[in-house]
């Protein structure tokens, strides 16, 4: 079954689930090709998508060739009428089965569920579940590192973990100030490599004293 309004998704939410940029989803709120509910979070106003602007969003990526805009208006205002059990919306003499986007939109949604899964908030930090370790440092580590060298950065993790915390920081992006890209560890072994920290031979390099005629 299809989420309900009462529990709409954000627009980054929406972007991992639908596989479509936050800023993607953005433009089409303010042209008018969907419409966004609003809730206020302290003092910023963020924008939520319902099922049925999803539902739009996936049968139009497949009709985009074939609607006009008039055409597109009308099939977002009759799939917005639609109950989330009704998986078939008419155009006049042309029915659509919604069968198969809503399957596919199901999984998606039980995706992003089962990421939420994996992750323990303290204090407003994701954690992945049963360490210590934040979510968002080990997704910034996979913009520089692969997913098997970060588990040989943090044995203790598995590469599922990893792999879920890659997935969960694209539908939950971190605000502030990111992670670096490299653990510690490894940029500390690739400064060594380059002899950051050889000895410098004390007798050849350091001067004597200098006489002055």
């Amino acid at each position: 079954m299809l989420i309900p309004a009462a529990h709409a998704l954000t627009l980054t939410e929406a972007g991992y689930v639908l596989n479509r940029s936050a800023t993607a989803l953005n433009k089409a709120v303010d042209t008018g090709v969907i419409r966004a509910r609003q809730r206020k979070v302290g003092s910023a106003v963020q924008r939520l998508l319902g099922p049925a602007e999803m539902r739009f969003l996936l049968v139009a990526d497949g009709l985009d060739k074939d609607l006009t805009p008039a055409g597109r208006r009308r099939l977002y205002d009759a799939i917005r009428q639609l109950s989330f059990d009704a998986h078939r919306v008419s155009l006049g003499e042309i029915e659509l089965d919604l069968g198969k986007i809503d399957a596919d939109l199901e999984n998606r949604l039980q995706r992003l569920k089962a990421l939420r899964e994996w992750v323990d908030i303290e204090r407003g930090e994701p954690l992945i579940k049963g360490t210590r370790v934040p979510v968002h440092m080990v997704a910034a580590l996979a913009r520089g590192q692969t997913v098997a060298e970060i588990v040989e950065d943090f044995p203790s993790l598995s590469r599922e973990q990893v792999e879920a915390a890659i997935e969960y920081a694209k539908a939950y992006p971190k605000r502030g100030r990111p992670y670096p890209s490299r653990s510690l560890k490894r940029s500390l072994a690739e400064l060594a490599e380059l002899g950051a920290f050889d000895e410098v031979d004390g007798a050849a390099d350091v001067a004597g004293p200098r006489i002055i005629p």
